[in-house]
C-alpha cells in the first residue's frame, strides 16, 4: 500500500505513529444538527490521541459558518 503525503500523520508525543482513519464529526449549525462523514483523522493506536490536518479543520469551520449548501452535504470532501 502506498501512503499518500496527505495522510502522513507523523508521530504522536507518546512515541506511537498516528494511523489514518475516517470519522464522523457531529455539530450543531444555526440550531440544526449536522454530521460530516468520512473526515480524515490520524489516531494513535498506543494512547488514542487524535489529530486532524489543517485542511480538514478549515473545511469543518467553513461548514460551521452555516452555508446552506454545506448543510445538505452528507459526505465530507476536501
Amino acid at each position: 500500500m502506498v501512503r499518500s503525503a496527505a495522510f502522513d500523520w507523523g508521530r504522536c508525543p507518546c512515541g506511537g505513529t498516528y494511523e489514518h482513519h475516517l470519522t464522523d464529526v457531529r455539530m450543531t449549525v444555526a440550531g440544526e444538527a449536522l454530521t460530516l462523514s468520512d473526515v480524515p483523522q490520524g489516531r494513535c493506536p498506543s494512547c488514542g490521541s487524535r489529530v486532524y490536518k489543517a485542511e480538514s479543520i478549515a473545511r469543518v469551520e467553513e461548514t460551521m459558518k452555516g452555508d446552506p449548501l454545506d448543510r445538505r452535504l452528507n459526505r465530507y470532501a476536501i
